[in-house]
């Protein structure tokens, strides 16, 4: 659960590199809007908040499991970051940063030209199938990395183990 939730953040953070905007350009805010934009970054700080239990309850472990003081702390703990990941995340927070990126990735008419096909049933098919497709994909990679991880632990302990048997230089 470590790895969605660094997946997710790792995959929002170029959001947060980018200065705040006075203003969003009208062309951009109504793509937002036809995209859902802001219901879909509900859904994801949503499934964030699904995913934070789990992953507290692993940190934790099964040493505090029967420690009832322990999970009360951690349920404290959960509702503590969840009021910060969604004050820092809001979308009042988030839309003039998103904003920005449009701005600078794409012209006028490609704004527009991305509204008019999000405004299509084609278009609205794919939003309302975008959260699937993402879903299954960061799984589908977890997936892959939970798959890969012996190799990347095979290598790391080939390197130690050919570091550790090198002969030191003398000084």
């Amino acid at each position: 659960m470590k790895k969605a939730l660094l997946t997710l953040l790792l995959a929002i953070s170029p959001l947060f590199t980018f200065a705040q905007t006075a203003a969003v350009r009208p062309d951009i805010d109504e793509l937002f809007t036809v995209m859902r934009l802001e219901k879909t970054m509900q859904s994801t700080m949503e499934q964030v908040r699904k995913m934070v239990p789990q992953m507290t309850a692993n940190m934790i472990g099964k040493m505090s499991e029967n420690d009832p003081a322990a999970m009360q702390k951690a349920k404290a703990s959960q509702e503590k970051l969840f009021a910060l990941i969604y004050d820092e995340m809001s979308w009042e927070k988030l839309k003039p940063l998103m904003a920005a990126v449009y701005a600078e990735s794409l012209t006028p008419d490609e704004v527009r030209g991305v509204t008019e096909f999000y405004k299509t049933s084609a278009g609205q098919a794919f939003l309302n199938k975008q959260p699937v497709i993402v879903q299954k994909s960061i799984a589908m990679q977890q997936k892959m990395m939970m798959d890969l991880m012996p190799k990347i632990q095979a290598v790391i302990k080939s390197e130690f183990d050919s570091a550790k048997a090198a002969p030191q230089p003398t000084p």
